[in-house]
């Protein structure tokens, strides 16, 4: 099954805005998007679904996801339970296209914030994104505590996101209003009542492979999973719909009840690093996602046009799958920077997907194989076996390659190798042997600035 290996994937956002920060100021924003009766006046981002779908059809993805519903409640789906929805069923479009191109597809969905306001008389606080609706403990609401959690969360967001730069200059957001606590009717019940009908309506009525929930629980100064939305979510699902994909985003660390594979953030080559090689023992099914552009709210593409290709790479081959997120524009369009590099990845992924996807990572301790010693500023390895051949992925973490590349392997550890072969080219690679080491030399036109892969024959 594609969510069981690694793999590639997209999520496609409509959170993106021109001058949006993650953590905005609710009350404005909702009022910026209402006429005079207090209904949703829709103004983007528009969808463009079958040019999306084509985009993923193109680069070879193994799986794509789309935001149905973000943390601001606005549904891209033709939902009964709320106007707070576009006017076109993006979702419905979504689903028929993902299906003629025989894509996996899963549907990103908030269920620990909803700005909808519909919801403003129960909402602990309106002015910024980090709002618990479900916070409970056991079958007890915590009254005060939902309020005091939203205000201490949102007060690490302000510092997390900028506001301290931007302030004053960013009036939308004035960091007094996070730490205010407005009157409100404590009532998870309506929201979960709420979030369960929508459940239902999305799975029965588009049929998707998979759920993506944002997020598992709270994860705050060991408070744990305080948020009830998630064990709710977990034992509707496997009761309900236990063939629909369910994953969790923040939910990599933590010992789910039920849930197909666990999920988590890494937005830059030093996490994807760090994380990969944590995970890369990891048993079950595991994905790590970051945004394909400099930020979630900050759309232009990244300096190092390889910095994508190697993030992928690096989770993959340690056994994860990655996932990027797409911003559109407001018309629709897809960012064009973020867009390359992500084509220029899938092209480079083709060709090499089994390697990936048909492997598994080798098991040894520490942050590169052992015994291969390789000579070159910020190169690392990582190591899986393939067809019962030991694979070894040399990947440039920061830099292009300016030299030939330079390998040994300790004979101590590899003394069986027999012949070194070049990945996907099936080339051999002459080496030299002492006492000591196997000697290995890549000339500089052979060396892949993303990710170098040699398949090791061993003798019998």
């Amino acid at each position: 099954m594609w969510w069981q290996k690694p793999g590639f994937g997209i999520m496609y956002q409509i959170e993106a805005r021109p001058g949006w920060l993650w953590n905005r100021n609710y009350e404005k924003f909702n009022a910026s998007i209402m006429d005079n009766k207090g209904q949703l006046k829709f103004n983007g981002p528009f969808c463009e679904m079958r040019e999306w779908v084509d985009f993923s059809k193109r680069i070879g993805v193994d799986y794509h996801i789309f935001e149905v519903k973000w943390h601001d409640g606005i549904c891209y789906f033709d939902t009964k339970y709320t106007n707070w929805k576009t006017p076109e069923d993006y979702t419905r479009i979504f689903s028929e296209e993902s299906r003629k191109a025989q894509i996996p597809f899963m549907f990103y969905y908030s269920s620990i914030f909803d700005h909808n306001p519909q919801f403003d008389t129960i909402q602990p606080l309106k002015t910024c994104t980090p709002s618990y609706f479900t916070l409970r403990s056991g079958n007890k609401t915590l009254i005060q505590g939902t309020s005091f959690v939203s205000a201490l969360s949102a007060g690490l967001m302000f510092k997390r996101n900028r506001f301290l730069r931007n302030y004053p200059k960013d009036k939308s957001a004035k960091w007094l209003d996070h730490f205010w606590f407005p009157p409100f009717t404590n009532d998870p019940k309506t929201y979960e009542i709420y979030l369960f009908k929508q459940l239902t309506e999305l799975i029965e009525k588009y049929k998707p492979d998979g759920m993506w929930m944002d997020w598992f629980g709270i994860g705050l100064f060991g408070l744990g999973s305080l948020e009830n939305s998630a064990p709710m979510i977990m034992e509707f699902m496997e009761k309900k719909y236990p063939n629909v994909i369910l994953t969790f985003n923040n939910s990599i660390d933590s010992k789910l009840k039920w849930a197909h594979y666990t999920s988590a953030e890494a937005h830059d080559v030093r996490a994807a690093w760090s994380k990969g090689n944590r995970y890369r023992r990891k048993q079950s099914p595991w994905e790590l996602i970051g945004p394909a552009a400099n930020a979630w709210d900050n759309f232009l593409p990244r300096r190092d046009r390889y910095e994508i290709s190697r993030i992928a790479v690096i989770l993959m081959a340690s056994g994860g799958k990655a996932c990027f997120g797409m911003p559109a524009q407001m018309n629709g369009a897809l960012y064009e920077g973020p867009a390359k590099h992500l084509y220029r990845f899938g092209q480079w992924y083709k060709k090499r997907r089994a390697l990936f996807q048909e492997a598994v990572p080798l098991n040894y301790k520490g942050q590169n194989v052992p015994g291969v010693n390789v000579k070159g500023k910020y190169l690392k390895t990582i190591g899986s076996i393939h067809d019962q051949d030991p694979l070894i992925h040399l990947i440039y973490l920061w830099s292009v390659p300016q030299n030939d590349l330079t390998i040994n392997f300790s004979r101590k550890k590899w003394e069986a190798l027999e012949t070194i072969l070049l990945e996907p080219m099936n080339q051999e690679l002459a080496s030299t042997r002492n006492a000591k080491e196997i000697g290995l030399t890549i000339p500089k036109k052979n060396v892949d600035p993303i990710d170098t892969i040699l398949r090791i024959k061993m003798k019998k």
